[in-house]
């Protein structure tokens, strides 16, 4: 069966049932956005299109028997992930996320967590698959599993789709910990759990559809899944996603992202907002508006004080504010969250007296004494959930002053862990041990004997505020990851043959307000000559970064027996670790990073020694003998010895850097540091194959724009050539645009565009034999149909042709060409001026010819498609900033000019969407200053602002030799066709004899140039019409604001919006008001954002007052029809228009 989606609003009993209710009801709204490079490229889906894919999916599983089966998933972050989870769940499947392998150590954990969830299928990308291939020999137990790629399936899976049996209780995913790499844990979670979980963060998020978000946690991981995919899904608001990677590499693209969206909810563990503070500079700051950003969780990892105050006090600058903050506590065993604060409310700081934590009864200590410790309140339970303290040897609930460990029951508590029944029993099942009369933390009577969850967290509550102080067992968490003490220290001990089996401890210590890794491991009798044992430290901290990225910051060698164990031969973790602080471990030799006493020997000068491979074997494929640039190799050493500093030694081209004892986020500053001196990025594809300093070397060189750089890439064998590649009916480009005509259709609407006109347009139009008002149309100054300029064509016309025939550097020059570009040149105010065919073709032409590879466009990030697509194939770095933003345009260059041999910076007079314009003087200033290049596209401005139509330079009064690029189009205000760009005479002659758009094209046409020449002689004549469409545009806001209506930020000029927010009703609108004689179009998603869907009024010197008036009362009358919420904001307006 395959029912109707319930309605809109209903409870929906799993996420199945959600998602289609969102693809029925909101089928064109965004779901989702990822930012694939961290910043600008975007990827979108809405939840039509999402629903499709999870069809397409969930019918191909269930024909593969995958109902009640386990899955595993094996992505990136991005909209695949999404998609294939879904498919699981519309499949009945049971989804098991886990991070795809990275050369070999990811394997080990793959392997056992596909046998222990006893997963027969797995999901995955084309690049994940083929990395496997290399993998196979050393994961055989893999290959038994059924691989299939997301985009390989057919998309008729879809039709074939009927909804699974599955209710609330049913069993959605499991959700493996990062645990202990030998026996991973899968936490079982319901679709009940998951939905009670998103309600909760909901509730106490306060969130609403018109919120958005902006989250790069990992998609496989309890906070990217369910914090970043679930919730927003749940809450039907927009999501921005990025890759963990593009925000480790720079942290600034998160908070740009924030500033960019607008976004509301963001946040991750305390780790992030420390890199924040660490890797951005003053500068950078004070370019981002974080003003929006009203709630910043921060968890998984203790929540620091002193962290947030810092971030408070950087970031200040930027709008963010300190009661943004919002601390929290949860884990993936109660699906994400148990606790949270106040929205709107500054984070709860207590300070405690330390020795009253640690021996368990908590004391207030508010008097600044030197020996308090503070504690950050993680909030309050949430609805729904019931969160005890309990003394975990006695299982009695602890009053409010006790420490204790932290127990949670409610619908949110998942069902256990798979296929482990006495560790589901044991931390699932607790049981309260209650005397007749007992108070729990809020003074209820006689609590809910249980079950309960043990965390294994301890803490304790003051004043309803939850404060969590540590951890039960000896779990080590680093920049939100869990790690195993026991994994690490069997790994250090593997390392070296000096170091005794079962004689390592591990733990983490808290140095500058950062946790860091310590081993301590005894050393053999009688081992210890000095080059063995700084092979030793060298061979413990390869070992554990290279298997668990991990960063050992401290490696204590020391006597045989001396550290201290339980009489059953345990070792005491605490003990160790409380020696290690106080100084009074038996220590042989010691490597401490923060130490400077330790810097002689932490600087083992042991050879690297290259992993051995068969002869001609490479990691990578590479060439053996391949010649590698000396500049481009000292380059990657020196990135590397500045962020690995004494730890790397004696570098060589076979150098693994993963091995220097590098965590991930080291590495990633490596990559970030190597993409800014190279102006480009590496694809992420690429960076979990790169390890030695070789092979970052040839990354740079077959993916970064390199002087004389002659590109290798391997093609890549394609398992099977699908239609969408060959058949255009199938690409997906093109069913995307079917499904536009399909959504108009199935409105009830006609297809807008493409109308047949019947004669002229000006401030009318004929189609179909009848008269309409036009909105529609670029003829500002009414120049097109005017007998003047069309006489002026008819002459150009009569005396030269139809054609020049040829490119004009062939067929030599025409007068009015000559004519032509003097006029226009005398009226900007320039030396010279060069027409062209069109104006999109000359923004792309003469863009892609300024600038290449090594040079910076700065765009405004509103810009013009021609004016990104000239910056794309140029080759050159393309940044845009925030819309009309000059500070952080301003930001941006101070950082970024030195990196760029030229920077294009770019501008227009009036922006095409909403009708607003830059403020010239100072982006003339900016480019002056930092010695770049401003164009100023003048498409809609020239012939329209100042008072006699010289565009946005008259405007501000500034000198047009200030600009050094002046783009115009003679389409608009001059009633003809074509591109111009007006400059200093060497520009003009450079351009005319090299630039391809103009060498390599036909010159413009007579009648058109005759055409143009008219227009802007009859302009000269005749400036008035300048100030009546002035005049116009003027009236129909101040109607329009008056009558209630949204137009935005236009200024004044020739295009003015009236912003509805929705497509459909956008598509309504135009259509309502054709019907009464009213020629306007919509623009609709996804050329503009959802809420940005708009109608676009072209206002026109020959419009009358009486168009204007009647104009604006149609659409406040179709509109209040046609939207009642809309209807109900104009109620609060004024009265509606009157038409005189």
């Amino acid at each position: 069966m395959n029912p109707t989606p319930l309605p809109e609003g209903s409870f929906a009993p799993t996420i199945v049932d959600l998602l289609r209710q969102r693809a029925a009801y909101r089928p064109h709204d965004r779901a989702f956005t990822f930012l694939v490079d961290g910043e600008t490229e975007e990827l979108n889906i809405t939840y039509a299109e999402l629903d499709q894919k999870a069809r397409t999916i969930g019918a191909w599983l269930m024909d593969q028997g995958m109902s009640g089966k386990r899955v595993l998933l094996l992505y990136p972050s991005g909209l695949d992930f999404i998609a294939a989870f879904m498919g699981c769940l519309y499949g009945g499947a049971i989804a098991v996320p886990a991070y795809p392998p990275r050369k070999n150590r990811s394997v080990e954990r793959i392997e056992a967590i596909a046998a222990d969830a006893n997963a027969s299928v797995a999901l995955t990308t084309r690049d994940v698959l083929d990395r496997f291939e290399s993998l196979k020999a050393s994961a055989p137990s893999l290959e038994h599993l059924v691989w299939q790629v997301n985009d390989e399936l057919d998309q008729s899976w879809s039709n074939r789709w009927n909804r699974p049996d599955i209710k609330g209780g049913t069993l959605a995913f499991l959700q493996y910990t990062s645990g202990s790499t030998g026996t991973p844990k899968g936490v079982m979670l319901s679709h009940e759990n998951l939905l009670h979980n998103s309600l909760r963060i909901m509730q106490a998020f306060e969130i609403t559809r018109s919120q958005s978000g902006v989250f790069w946690l990992p998609s496989f991981h309890d906070m990217g899944l369910i914090g970043g995919i679930l919730v927003p899904l749940y809450g039907g608001k927009f999501n921005v996603l990025m890759s963990p990677v593009a925000f480790l590499q720079k942290p600034l693209r998160w908070l740009q992202a924030i500033a960019k969206y607008r976004a509301t909810i963001s946040g991750g563990p305390n780790f992030a907002y420390e890199l924040c503070v660490r890797k951005t500079t003053p500068e950078q700051r004070a370019s981002l508006d974080l003003s929006s950003w009203s709630l910043a969780f921060n968890g998984a990892e203790p929540v620091r004080a002193e962290t947030m105050k810092a971030f408070s006090e950087a970031f200040a600058v930027s709008g963010f504010r300190n009661e943004a903050f919002y601390p929290c506590y949860g884990l993936a065993e109660s699906t994400l969250m148990v606790t949270g604060g106040m929205k709107f409310e500054p984070p709860v700081i207590r300070r405690f007296d330390p020795l009253s934590v640690e021996t368990g009864t908590v004391t207030l200590n508010e008097n600044s004494s030197p020996d308090a410790r503070q504690f950050v309140g993680s909030g309050r339970e949430l609805d729904g959930q019931d969160v005890l303290i309990v003394d975990p040897k006695t299982f009695d609930p602890l009053p409010p002053d006790r420490v204790g460990e932290i127990w949670v029951s409610g619908p949110s508590v998942a069902q256990g862990y798979w296929n482990r029944t006495e560790e589901t029993k044991s931390t699932f099942q607790a049981m309260l041990k209650l005397p007749a009369t007992t108070t729990g933390h809020v003074g209820r009577w006689k609590p809910n004997p249980g079950p309960y969850m043990r965390t294994g967290d301890l803490g304790f509550f003051d004043n309803g505020e939850l404060f969590v102080t540590g951890r039960l067992k000896d779990l080590i968490i680093i920049r939100g990851r869990n790690h195993y003490p026991q994994d690490l220290e069997h790994c250090a001990e593997e390392a070296s043959d000096l170091v005794r089996a079962g004689c390592v401890a591990a733990f983490a210590v808290e140095i500058d307000g950062r946790e860091r890794v310590v081993i301590v491991a005894e050393l053999e009798r009688g081992k210890r000559d000095k080059a063995d044992v700084l092979a030793a430290f060298d061979a413990i901290r390869k070992r554990l970064a290279t298997e668990h990225e991990v960063a050992t910051e401290a490696i204590v060698l020391v006597r045989p027996n001396s550290i201290p164990k339980t009489s059953s031969g345990k070792i005491q973790r605490h003990a160790c670790r409380r020696q290690f602080s106080d100084a009074s471990l038996a220590v042989i030799e010691q490597y401490i990073s923060w130490l400077d006493s330790t810097k002689e020997t932490s600087s083992p000068e042991t050879p690297r020694l290259a992993r051995q491979r068969p002869l001609g074997e490479t990691s990578r494929g590479h060439r053996p003998n391949r010649e590698l640039p000396s500049e481009v190799t000292q380059t990657v050493f020196e990135h590397v010895r500045r962020i690995a500093k004494e730890r790397a030694g004696n570098l060589t081209l076979d150098t693994n850097i993963v091995e220097l004892g590098l965590d991930s986020l080291e590495r990633m500053e490596i990559v970030s540091s190597l993409e800014e001196a190279f102006g480009a990025r590496f694809p992420e594809q690429v960076l979990p194959t790169i390890e030695t300093c070789r092979e970052v070397t040839e990354a740079i060189l077959d993916h970064m724009p390199l002087e004389g750089n002659k590109k290798s890439h391997s093609a890549r064998v394609v398992a099977e050539i699908t239609p969408d590649s060959y058949n255009i009916a199938q690409f997906p480009e093109v069913r995307a645009l079917q499904q536009n005509f399909a959504m108009v259709r199935n409105a009830g609407l006609q297809n807008p565009y493409f109308s047949v006109h019947e004669g002229k347009t000006t401030d009318k139009t004929t189609i179909d034999g009848r008269k309409f008002i036009s909105w529609a149309s670029y003829n500002y100054l009414g120049m097109s149909g005017d007998p003047v300029v069309t006489a002026a064509a008819k002459d150009a016309l009569d005396h030269y042709g139809t054609s020049v025939s040829a490119s004009r550097l062939v067929s030599g020059e025409k007068t009015i060409h000559q004519e032509l570009e003097r006029s226009f040149a005398d009226f900007i105010g320039t030396e010279d001026a060069v027409t062209m065919v069109g104006g999109h073709a000359t923004n792309e032409t003469v863009i892609g010819h300024v600038v290449g590879p090594g040079d910076l466009v700065l765009h405004d990030a509103f810009a013009h498609n021609s004016l990104l697509q000239g910056a794309i194939l140029s080759g050159a770095r393309r940044r845009p900033f925030p819309h009309n933003d000059f500070e952080a345009a301003e930001s941006m260059l101070a950082e970024l000019r030195s990196q760029y041999r030229r920077v294009l910076v770019v501008i227009e007079g009036i922006y095409s969407m909403d009708g607003d314009f830059a403020d010239l003087p100072k982006f003339i200033g900016l480019a002056k200053r930092h010695k770049s290049l401003l164009m100023v596209d003048e498409a809609h401005s020239l012939g329209v602002m100042g008072p006699t139509g010289r565009g946005i330079g008259e405007h501000f009064g500034v000198n047009p030799k200030d600009v050094d690029i002046w783009m115009a189009t003679l389409s608009k205000a001059f009633g003809s066709c074509g591109g111009l760009i007006a400059g200093s005479s060497t520009l003009v002659e450079w351009l005319k004899y090299t630039v391809p758009g103009f060498v390599y094209s036909i010159g413009l046409p007579p009648p058109a140039a005759g055409a143009a020449l008219g227009a802007l002689r009859l302009l000269k004549d005749e400036p008035q019409r300048v100030t009546k469409l002035q005049e116009n545009a003027k009236r129909f806001i101040e109607l329009a604001e008056k009558a209630g209506l949204n137009t935005g930020s236009s200024g004044g000029s020739g295009v003015v919006p009236v912003i509805l927010g929705n497509s459909i009703n956008s598509l309504k609108l135009s259509r309502a008001l054709f019907e009464r004689g009213i020629n306007v179009q919509p623009i609709l998603y996804p050329a503009v954002e959802e809420k940005a869907a708009r109608l676009r009024f072209f206002i026109t010197a020959n419009h009358s007052s009486d168009q204007i008036e009647e104009t604006v009362t149609a659409v406040r009358e179709e509109l209040v029809k046609i939207d009642p919420t809309y209807a109900a904001h104009l109620r609060e307006q004024s009265p509606p228009v009157s038409v005189a």
